[in-house]
């Protein structure tokens, strides 16, 4: 796939594959201030005398940028969402007991200090699901 050219699934003209490291392309673009990036092999595929990206030029664009050669593999994957990213939630119940956002305000009732859509209940009785609804 060296030197042939790449364009993108919306048919703008990316760049040129420079090197082929394990798993990726490096696309180099522009004319005067060259910029380089790295695109999975997954998403590249040889058609006549050119190599289509299935991804958008904007896309490519906001990948991590490629400093010679050498680039984060791990930051390119996730940027085209080939790693999945698992978060996990913290228990509840273990909140610290002096988190401030965890101590219910003095004079109110712990049940008035849930909030909705960000905001705390202020009146007595307030057990609406949308602020401001009564």
């Amino acid at each position: 796939m060296e030197g042939r050219t790449v364009v993108t699934s919306d048919d703008h003209r990316l760049g040129t594959v420079v090197s082929e490291p394990d798993g990726f392309v490096i696309v180099e673009s522009g004319h005067v201030f060259k910029a380089r990036h790295a695109i999975p092999t997954d998403f590249l595929h040889e058609h006549e005398d050119v190599v289509r990206a299935t991804v958008g030029k904007d896309v490519v664009h906001d990948s991590p940028k490629v400093d010679g050669d050498t680039f984060d593999e791990y930051a390119v994957k996730m940027h085209y969402g080939l790693i999945e990213v698992n978060v996990v939630d913290p228990d509840p119940d273990a909140t610290e007991p002096s988190d401030p956002r965890t101590d219910a305000p003095s004079g109110l009732d712990s049940a008035d200090t849930a909030t909705f859509g960000g905001h705390v209940r202020a009146h007595e009785g307030d057990r609406s699901t949308k602020p401001g609804e009564r």
